[in-house]
């Protein structure tokens, strides 16, 4: 028995001997010239080994490649070269498990990768550097494939950088037909103002490409919980839906953007850029590759600083153009119900909006544009508007198109009409008030329709009614600057003494219009936008008396040549 035991210490000294020093007797070359044939007929592209080869059998069969460079083909029509250069490879076999039968293979690492990404022209258009990654437990059996490491994004002629992280397990057969990703982490640094986490589920055929993929995304504007459907033979290639209760899009801002999230839309607005800083043209270039169907289900939807309630979006990108099928939610309390279209096929985009809301309460409205405390009540609104140009600043200016209004019962509470005109007719007639002046002014009936054109928003027949008062005329406001600019000929009523005995006209001035001008900018105190023109009622009270003593005189010239005449030829 000792015998027996004695020879088979031998025979097992000797296999882990052999084990040891075979690779001094593989050639080593021969295995990176076995390697080179199988990327050459797999992708037609070109493995080179500039660095040390190493290998070992124990405890595990270890490859080691320095400095080895992939150059790959474009893989199809739309493919693109690429371009890696790695500093190490580690490539390792368990030969244990192997013998045992086990499922795992072994591990795969790198280190120092660069890979670049060519456009058809052959410059660079994307960098990818992967600091470090790892594949553990490697196997075609369907088990478990761990994956961690991390990858760095570079795009030319930019300072931006954007760096993922990965981990989790997927699993593979052994016929590469497809990829189950069972749990991925990924956390993305650098593409928003803020960190962007992900976790993903789902599966993925590799040939043709097709994705079903399950997603829960955590971004600076809140939380997505999304279906991914990706299938390259499709159209569209690219269908998601997003659910969230809490979506902030003005939150979600890119990198080094100018505006700070803090900001509201209004501020943002307002800014001037420095005089020296060129228009920045709009961010549409990938809208003119994209292949997407995208619906959004948004309890709470924040868009350019207004806030939609069960907010339902439905998008399609094709060709170029973006189609905004619908936009439908209760904003500022009533029902939104609109639509968009952007086509970017040119460098000059057009952009189209039509729509409408109803029942929209106006203080509501006001306030999200900084404008508080200015009108209540309720409204309906219609639109139809269209755009074009290269710079946001092109798409505000050049806004063209219409907005109707209309409603009952509607109150402007930053400004007493019926006051103002009251406490001027009480001034022009010498008279004294005696009571208190209204602050608000209730609107009977409102009709506007604003026209939208040279920068400008204009009502060129705007007529309101107010117990008392009826004003007639036209107001602008800037686009560029919010400055609003009115000016109106109020006509006043005999409603207008039950406010005060003093504002009851005389006869003199009950044929004079009474002109109010307004300017102001929005955002600021609207209680001294607007005044009467005293002067100007002065004027037409002189141009009136003027007339009337002209008309007397001609009266009695009239009744002078009247008799004249009849004495000249009688009764």
């Amino acid at each position: 028995m000792i015998f027996i035991l004695f020879i088979l210490g031998l025979l097992v000294a000797a296999i882990v001997l052999g084990l040891v020093f075979a690779p001094m007797l593989i050639d080593q070359q021969a295995i990176v010239a076995l390697a080179q044939e199988q990327v050459r007929k797999a992708t037609g592209g070109e493995l080179t080994v500039e660095g040390d080869i190493e290998l070992s059998l124990l405890p595990s069969v270890v490859l080691v490649l320095d400095q080895a460079t992939i150059d790959l083909p474009p893989q199809g029509e739309e493919g693109s070269r690429v371009l890696a250069r790695i500093d190490d490879i580690d490539i390792g076999l368990s030969l244990l498990g192997a013998i045992r039968g086990d499922d795992s293979l072994g591990d795969i690492k790198l280190e120092g990768a660069e890979v670049q990404l060519f456009d058809s022209a052959g410059g660079v258009t994307t960098t990818l550097t992967v600091p470090t990654m790892t594949v553990t437990s490697l196997n075609l059996s369907d088990q478990p494939i761990g994956l961690d490491g991390a990858v760095i994004i570079t795009v030319p002629e930019s300072d931006q950088t954007i760096e993922i992280t990965l981990a989790g397990r997927v699993r593979a057969p052994s016929n590469l037909a497809r990829l189950n990703v069972d749990a991925m982490d990924v956390v993305i640094e650098g593409a928003l103002t803020d960190t962007v986490s992900a976790g993903l589920t789902g599966q993925i055929l590799l040939s043709p490409m097709d994705a079903d993929l399950d997603l829960t995304v955590t971004t600076p504007g809140g939380v997505i919980e999304a279906d991914l459907l990706y299938q390259v033979s499709n159209s569209p290639q690219i269908d998601m839906a997003f659910r969230s209760e809490q979506l902030n899009l003005d939150l979600i801002q890119p990198a080094g953007s100018s505006a700070a999230p803090s900001q509201s839309q209004t501020e943002v607005a307002n800014e001037t850029p420095p005089a020296n800083v060129p228009p920045v043209p709009v961010p549409v270039g990938p809208l003119r590759d994209l292949d997407l169907q995208l619906s959004v289900d948004a309890a709470s939807l924040i868009t350019a600083g207004q806030e939609i309630s069960n907010a339902q979006v439905l998008f399609r990108v094709v060709g170029g153009i973006s189609d905004m099928k619908y936009l439908r939610g209760v904003l500022h309390q009533g029902q939104l119900d609109t639509q968009m279209q952007i086509d970017a096929r040119k460098p000059e985009i057009k952009v189209t909006l039509e729509g409408g809301m109803k029942g929209v309460e106006l203080n509501s409205l006001l306030t999200s544009f900084s404008s508080p405390n200015v009108a209540a009540g309720r409204v309906d609104m219609r639109w139809d508007i269209d755009t074009k140009g290269v710079t946001p600043q092109d798409l505000q200016l050049g806004l063209d198109g219409e907005l109707l209004m209309n409603g009952l019962a509607v109150e402007v509470t930053a400004l007493g009409v019926q006051g103002l005109l009251c406490q001027a007719a009480a001034q022009l007639q010498q008279k004294s008030l005696s009571k208190p002046m209204p602050t608000t002014t209730p609107i009977n009936k409102l009709e506007l329709r604003v026209d939208l054109g040279d920068g400008l928003a204009t009502v060129s027949n705007l007529k309101l009614a107010s117990p008392g008062v009826e004003l007639a005329g036209k107001a602008s406001l800037g686009l560029s600057d919010s400055v609003l600019k009115a000016r109106v000929a109020a006509t006043l009523g005999e409603e207008l003494e039950n406010i005060d005995p003093a504002c009851a006209l005389n006869q003199r001035y009950k044929n004079v219009e009474w002109p109010v001008t307004c300017l102001g900018k929005l955002g600021e105190d609207p209680k001294n936008w607007c005044q009467v023109d005293v002067e100007a009622i002065a004027s037409q009270l002189l141009e009136n008396e003027a007339k009337s003593r002209l008309q007397k005189e001609a009266d009695k010239l009239g009744r002078e040549a009247g008799g004249f005449i009849k004495k000249l030829f009688g009764d």
